[in-house]
């Protein structure tokens, strides 16, 4: 636990939060600004603070997952589909430095827009260059 993170805040119950899921290693909550006017837009978290994907032990990993796929499961009941966000890093949205997965019930005509990316092109030979320097980082 990280003393000034705010998640950790909430898993300690330092802050009030509307649970709707814990087991040892995972905590699941009522996000308090839902993405879209119907709420149960849930927050799911490790117990143990991680601020990346990259840094979660497996086994942390394995039981977030599980979470994850338990909370999902019930939210596509609630809503008519489910969007399963989870950013790394400030540059991709991550404003809180503690590892979470938004889940997002979806409505029709429910007013929440993703951000659309347009499709770019790759120049002669890049894909490739591009493949080979990922592949080469992988450990």
């Amino acid at each position: 636990m990280v003393v000034d993170c705010i998640f950790c805040k909430i898993i300690k119950g330092e802050i009030p939060c509307t649970k709707i899921y814990e087991d040892s290693k995972t905590f699941a909550f009522l996000d308090i600004g839902p993405a879209t006017p119907r709420g149960g837009h849930i927050l799911v978290i490790p117990k143990n603070h991680y601020e990346l994907i990259t840094d979660l032990k497996d086994s942390d990993l394995i039981a977030l997952t599980k979470t994850v796929k338990k909370i999902s499961e019930a939210l596509l009941q609630y809503g008519e589909g489910l969007n399963i966000i989870q950013n790394n890093k400030k540059v991709a949205g991550q404003f809180v430095p503690h590892l979470h997965f938004h889940l997002i019930p979806r409505f029709e005509n429910d007013g929440f827009i993703i951000d659309r990316w347009s499709s770019n092109k790759y120049k002669e030979g890049e894909i490739d260059k591009i493949a080979g320097k990922i592949k080469s980082l992988l450990k």
